[in-house]
Protein backbone atom coordinates (compact mmCIF):
# COMPACT_ATOMS: atom_id res chain seq x y z
CA UNK A 1 0.00 0.00 0.00
CA UNK A 2 1.36 3.21 -1.39
CA UNK A 3 2.12 5.67 1.94
CA UNK A 4 -0.18 8.97 2.25
CA UNK A 5 0.88 12.44 0.50
CA UNK A 6 3.07 14.51 2.99
CA UNK A 7 0.80 17.46 1.29
CA UNK A 8 -2.42 15.81 2.84
CA UNK A 9 -2.93 17.64 6.25
CA UNK A 10 -1.98 21.07 4.42
CA UNK A 11 -4.51 20.57 1.30
CA UNK A 12 -7.36 20.01 4.06
CA UNK A 13 -6.06 23.08 5.99
CA UNK A 14 -6.33 25.15 3.04
CA UNK A 15 -9.75 23.77 2.17
CA UNK A 16 -10.95 24.36 5.76
CA UNK A 17 -9.83 28.00 5.05
CA UNK A 18 -12.19 27.88 1.87
CA UNK A 19 -9.07 28.29 -0.56
CA UNK A 20 -10.21 27.24 -4.02
CA UNK A 21 -8.75 23.37 -4.91
CA UNK A 22 -7.34 25.55 -8.28
CA UNK A 23 -4.96 28.15 -5.95
CA UNK A 24 -4.14 24.97 -3.36
CA UNK A 25 -3.06 23.01 -6.45
CA UNK A 26 -0.65 26.44 -7.62
CA UNK A 27 0.36 27.13 -4.36
CA UNK A 28 1.40 23.68 -3.30
CA UNK A 29 2.76 22.44 -6.72
CA UNK A 30 0.92 19.33 -6.65
CA UNK A 31 -1.00 17.29 -9.21
CA UNK A 32 -4.98 18.00 -9.35
CA UNK A 33 -5.50 14.43 -9.04
CA UNK A 34 -3.96 14.70 -5.35
CA UNK A 35 -6.22 17.81 -4.08
CA UNK A 36 -9.47 16.21 -5.10
CA UNK A 37 -9.00 13.13 -3.85
CA UNK A 38 -8.13 14.31 -0.45
CA UNK A 39 -10.91 16.71 -0.61
CA UNK A 40 -13.53 14.09 -1.84
CA UNK A 41 -11.72 11.79 0.88
CA UNK A 42 -12.69 14.11 3.67
CA UNK A 43 -15.97 15.17 2.61
CA UNK A 44 -17.07 11.28 2.87
CA UNK A 45 -14.73 9.89 5.95
CA UNK A 46 -14.80 13.54 8.16
CA UNK A 47 -10.79 13.43 8.43
CA UNK A 48 -8.01 12.54 6.86
CA UNK A 49 -6.37 10.19 8.63
CA UNK A 50 -5.66 6.17 7.25
CA UNK A 51 -9.34 3.74 7.78
CA UNK A 52 -8.53 0.94 9.96
CA UNK A 53 -8.40 -2.58 8.29
CA UNK A 54 -7.01 -1.37 4.93
CA UNK A 55 -4.42 -3.74 3.51
CA UNK A 56 -3.69 -7.32 2.83
CA UNK A 57 -4.61 -9.57 5.86
CA UNK A 58 -1.90 -11.51 7.51
CA UNK A 59 -2.23 -15.05 6.24
CA UNK A 60 0.91 -16.46 8.89
CA UNK A 61 1.71 -14.21 11.43
CA UNK A 62 -1.57 -14.29 12.99
CA UNK A 63 -2.36 -13.32 17.16
CA UNK A 64 -3.11 -17.13 17.38
CA UNK A 65 0.20 -18.03 15.86
CA UNK A 66 2.00 -15.26 17.98
CA UNK A 67 0.30 -16.29 21.08
CA UNK A 68 1.72 -19.88 20.39
CA UNK A 69 4.88 -18.91 19.75
CA UNK A 70 5.40 -16.94 22.93
CA UNK A 71 3.62 -20.35 25.27
CA UNK A 72 6.32 -22.35 23.69
CA UNK A 73 9.27 -19.89 24.71
CA UNK A 74 7.62 -19.34 28.06
CA UNK A 75 7.80 -23.11 28.71
CA UNK A 76 11.07 -23.76 26.97
CA UNK A 77 13.87 -20.78 26.27
CA UNK A 78 16.19 -22.60 25.10
CA UNK A 79 14.47 -24.39 22.18
CA UNK A 80 16.06 -23.70 18.65
CA UNK A 81 14.18 -21.01 16.19
CA UNK A 82 14.41 -23.66 12.95
CA UNK A 83 12.79 -26.58 15.21
CA UNK A 84 9.89 -24.37 16.04
CA UNK A 85 9.24 -23.03 12.84
CA UNK A 86 9.92 -26.83 11.47
CA UNK A 87 6.78 -28.11 14.21
CA UNK A 88 4.63 -25.12 13.15
CA UNK A 89 4.89 -25.81 9.47
CA UNK A 90 6.05 -21.87 8.93
CA UNK A 91 9.59 -20.60 7.27
CA UNK A 92 12.46 -19.53 9.51
CA UNK A 93 12.85 -16.09 8.49
CA UNK A 94 8.96 -15.38 9.83
CA UNK A 95 9.38 -17.34 13.18
CA UNK A 96 12.33 -14.94 13.50
CA UNK A 97 10.36 -11.86 12.76
CA UNK A 98 7.64 -12.98 15.34
CA UNK A 99 10.54 -13.60 18.03
CA UNK A 100 12.01 -10.12 17.03
CA UNK A 101 9.37 -8.06 16.14
CA UNK A 102 5.82 -8.90 17.71
CA UNK A 103 8.00 -10.51 20.83
CA UNK A 104 10.64 -8.52 21.36
CA UNK A 105 12.82 -11.18 22.07
CA UNK A 106 16.46 -11.68 21.52
CA UNK A 107 18.81 -14.59 20.58
CA UNK A 108 21.37 -15.29 22.90
CA UNK A 109 24.67 -17.82 23.16
CA UNK A 110 25.06 -20.03 26.41
CA UNK A 111 28.11 -19.49 27.95
CA UNK A 112 30.45 -21.02 30.50
CA UNK A 113 31.19 -19.46 34.31
CA UNK A 114 32.89 -20.81 37.21
CA UNK A 115 31.43 -21.99 40.53
CA UNK A 116 32.74 -19.71 42.66
CA UNK A 117 32.58 -20.31 46.87
CA UNK A 118 31.35 -16.94 48.69
CA UNK A 119 34.83 -16.23 49.98
CA UNK A 120 36.05 -16.04 46.21
CA UNK A 121 33.27 -13.86 45.63
CA UNK A 122 33.95 -11.41 48.05
CA UNK A 123 37.83 -11.03 47.05
CA UNK A 124 36.47 -10.45 43.67
CA UNK A 125 34.83 -7.84 44.54
CA UNK A 126 37.28 -5.99 46.60
CA UNK A 127 39.70 -6.49 43.80
CA UNK A 128 37.24 -4.81 41.82
CA UNK A 129 36.63 -1.96 43.38
CA UNK A 130 40.52 -1.12 44.03
CA UNK A 131 40.11 -1.62 40.15
CA UNK A 132 37.51 0.95 39.79
CA UNK A 133 39.32 3.05 42.55
CA UNK A 134 42.29 3.20 40.58
CA UNK A 135 41.08 4.58 37.21
CA UNK A 136 39.11 7.52 39.14
CA UNK A 137 42.58 8.71 40.20
CA UNK A 138 44.01 7.70 36.96
CA UNK A 139 46.63 4.98 38.23
CA UNK A 140 45.01 2.67 35.34
CA UNK A 141 47.78 4.64 33.34
CA UNK A 142 50.38 3.75 35.79
CA UNK A 143 49.98 -0.21 35.20
CA UNK A 144 51.41 -2.61 33.22
CA UNK A 145 50.06 -6.24 32.05
CA UNK A 146 51.96 -8.81 31.01
CA UNK A 147 51.98 -12.33 30.17
CA UNK A 148 53.44 -15.09 28.56
CA UNK A 149 52.28 -17.97 25.70
CA UNK A 150 53.76 -20.98 24.81
CA UNK A 151 54.03 -20.61 20.49
CA UNK A 152 54.00 -23.44 18.15
CA UNK A 153 55.69 -23.48 14.67
CA UNK A 154 52.52 -25.25 13.33
CA UNK A 155 49.67 -23.71 11.94
CA UNK A 156 46.61 -22.92 14.39
CA UNK A 157 43.04 -23.34 12.67
CA UNK A 158 39.32 -23.76 13.43
CA UNK A 159 37.65 -26.10 10.84
CA UNK A 160 34.45 -24.94 11.54
CA UNK A 161 35.50 -21.73 10.11
CA UNK A 162 38.24 -21.96 7.76
CA UNK A 163 37.60 -22.80 4.25
CA UNK A 164 39.29 -22.89 1.52
CA UNK A 165 37.71 -22.16 -2.21
CA UNK A 166 38.21 -24.43 -5.09
CA UNK A 167 36.79 -26.67 -7.92
CA UNK A 168 37.72 -29.81 -7.07
CA UNK A 169 39.07 -31.75 -4.00
CA UNK A 170 42.50 -31.59 -5.43
CA UNK A 171 42.80 -27.78 -6.35
CA UNK A 172 41.89 -27.31 -2.96
CA UNK A 173 44.71 -29.35 -1.66
CA UNK A 174 47.12 -27.34 -3.54
CA UNK A 175 45.94 -24.24 -1.88
CA UNK A 176 45.96 -25.33 1.61
CA UNK A 177 43.62 -27.91 2.70
CA UNK A 178 45.36 -29.88 4.58
CA UNK A 179 47.35 -28.12 7.39
CA UNK A 180 50.06 -30.85 8.61
CA UNK A 181 50.28 -31.34 12.60
CA UNK A 182 53.26 -32.80 14.37
CA UNK A 183 53.01 -34.61 18.17
CA UNK A 184 55.37 -32.25 19.34
CA UNK A 185 56.29 -29.28 17.33
CA UNK A 186 59.34 -27.01 18.19
CA UNK A 187 57.85 -23.96 20.49
CA UNK A 188 59.32 -21.14 22.38
CA UNK A 189 58.02 -19.22 25.39
CA UNK A 190 57.61 -15.43 24.77
CA UNK A 191 56.95 -13.11 27.72
CA UNK A 192 55.72 -9.24 26.93
CA UNK A 193 54.04 -6.78 29.03
CA UNK A 194 52.61 -3.65 28.04
CA UNK A 195 51.35 -0.05 29.76
CA UNK A 196 49.81 3.35 28.31
CA UNK A 197 53.21 4.30 27.15
CA UNK A 198 55.06 1.45 25.78
CA UNK A 199 55.24 -2.21 25.72
CA UNK A 200 58.88 -4.22 26.60
CA UNK A 201 60.55 -5.87 24.08
CA UNK A 202 59.84 -9.52 23.61
CA UNK A 203 61.65 -12.14 25.66
CA UNK A 204 61.95 -15.50 24.19
CA UNK A 205 62.75 -18.50 26.46
CA UNK A 206 63.93 -21.95 24.31
CA UNK A 207 62.45 -24.78 24.26
CA UNK A 208 63.84 -27.00 27.02
CA UNK A 209 64.61 -24.23 28.98
CA UNK A 210 63.41 -24.96 32.85
CA UNK A 211 61.67 -21.74 34.30
CA UNK A 212 62.57 -22.72 37.91
CA UNK A 213 61.91 -19.46 40.45
CA UNK A 214 65.12 -18.27 40.34
CA UNK A 215 65.12 -17.91 36.15
CA UNK A 216 61.60 -16.69 36.34
CA UNK A 217 62.82 -13.59 38.77
CA UNK A 218 66.45 -12.79 37.50
CA UNK A 219 65.87 -13.46 33.71
CA UNK A 220 62.01 -12.04 33.21
CA UNK A 221 61.02 -10.08 36.19
CA UNK A 222 64.24 -8.26 36.91
CA UNK A 223 66.04 -8.00 33.39
CA UNK A 224 62.95 -6.85 31.83
CA UNK A 225 60.31 -5.62 33.65
CA UNK A 226 62.52 -3.71 35.72
CA UNK A 227 64.61 -2.48 33.19
CA UNK A 228 62.05 -1.52 30.76
CA UNK A 229 60.42 0.53 33.67
CA UNK A 230 63.51 2.70 34.61
CA UNK A 231 64.02 2.72 30.81
CA UNK A 232 60.36 4.43 31.22
CA UNK A 233 61.10 6.80 33.36
CA UNK A 234 59.12 5.12 36.31
CA UNK A 235 59.37 4.93 39.69
CA UNK A 236 60.34 1.45 40.61
CA UNK A 237 63.82 2.06 40.88
CA UNK A 238 65.94 -0.41 43.73
CA UNK A 239 63.30 -1.89 45.77
CA UNK A 240 60.64 1.32 46.23
CA UNK A 241 57.75 0.36 47.98
CA UNK A 242 55.57 2.19 45.39
CA UNK A 243 56.23 -0.65 43.22
CA UNK A 244 53.16 -3.25 43.26
CA UNK A 245 53.73 -6.98 41.24
CA UNK A 246 50.27 -8.63 40.71
CA UNK A 247 50.84 -12.13 39.43
CA UNK A 248 49.18 -14.80 38.09
CA UNK A 249 52.08 -17.47 38.90
CA UNK A 250 52.56 -20.20 36.45
CA UNK A 251 51.62 -23.58 36.99
CA UNK A 252 55.70 -24.29 37.02
CA UNK A 253 55.96 -22.14 39.95
CA UNK A 254 55.44 -23.93 43.24
CA UNK A 255 55.76 -20.27 45.46
CA UNK A 256 55.36 -16.74 44.38
CA UNK A 257 58.20 -15.95 41.93
CA UNK A 258 58.34 -11.87 43.25
CA UNK A 259 61.38 -10.60 44.44
CA UNK A 260 61.02 -9.64 48.23
CA UNK A 261 61.27 -5.97 47.39
CA UNK A 262 58.49 -6.15 44.59
CA UNK A 263 55.77 -7.73 47.40
CA UNK A 264 54.86 -4.18 48.63
CA UNK A 265 51.15 -4.01 49.22
CA UNK A 266 51.14 -0.46 49.60
CA UNK A 267 48.23 1.35 47.23
CA UNK A 268 50.09 4.25 45.92
CA UNK A 269 50.77 6.40 42.54
CA UNK A 270 53.75 4.07 41.73
CA UNK A 271 53.88 2.00 38.96
CA UNK A 272 52.00 -1.32 39.39
CA UNK A 273 52.69 -4.51 37.48
CA UNK A 274 50.04 -7.40 36.41
CA UNK A 275 50.43 -10.47 34.99
CA UNK A 276 47.81 -11.73 33.23
CA UNK A 277 47.29 -14.48 30.21
CA UNK A 278 44.71 -12.88 29.00
CA UNK A 279 47.11 -10.34 27.20
CA UNK A 280 48.21 -12.68 24.63
CA UNK A 281 44.52 -14.48 24.19
CA UNK A 282 41.78 -11.86 24.47
CA UNK A 283 39.69 -11.05 22.38
CA UNK A 284 39.53 -14.60 20.92
CA UNK A 285 43.09 -15.70 20.22
CA UNK A 286 43.35 -12.47 17.88
CA UNK A 287 47.33 -12.36 18.06
CA UNK A 288 47.81 -16.16 18.54
CA UNK A 289 45.14 -16.49 14.92
CA UNK A 290 47.87 -13.58 13.74
CA UNK A 291 50.81 -15.18 14.17
CA UNK A 292 49.98 -19.14 13.61
CA UNK A 293 48.02 -18.48 10.53
CA UNK A 294 50.54 -20.21 8.51
CA UNK A 295 52.90 -22.65 9.58
CA UNK A 296 56.47 -21.97 10.51
CA UNK A 297 59.67 -23.43 9.06
CA UNK A 298 61.42 -22.80 12.43
CA UNK A 299 62.07 -21.25 15.38
CA UNK A 300 63.69 -18.21 14.10
CA UNK A 301 60.71 -17.38 11.40
CA UNK A 302 58.26 -17.49 14.05
CA UNK A 303 60.25 -14.81 15.92
CA UNK A 304 60.75 -12.25 13.15
CA UNK A 305 56.91 -12.38 12.91
CA UNK A 306 56.59 -11.84 16.24
CA UNK A 307 58.55 -9.10 16.21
Amino acid sequence: MAPPNPHRSYILHLFKEEVAPVDIIKWLAVSSRTVYDSIYRFKKLGTFLERCGRGRKATVVTPDRIKAVKERTRRNSLRSIRKIAKDMKISQSLMERILKDKLKLTCYHVRKAAILSVATTKKRLERSSELLQRTRTGEHLVTAFSGEKLLTVQAEFNPQSHRVLAKTSDEAFGNGRTIHQASHPASVMVFGAVSADGKTPLLFVGQGVKTSKKVYISEILEKTLLSWAQKHSMDVTGCSNKTELQHTQPSCHNSDPRPSCLRSSRRTNGHRFHQTSNLWTSPSGVLQNKVNAKPHSSIEALKKTLV
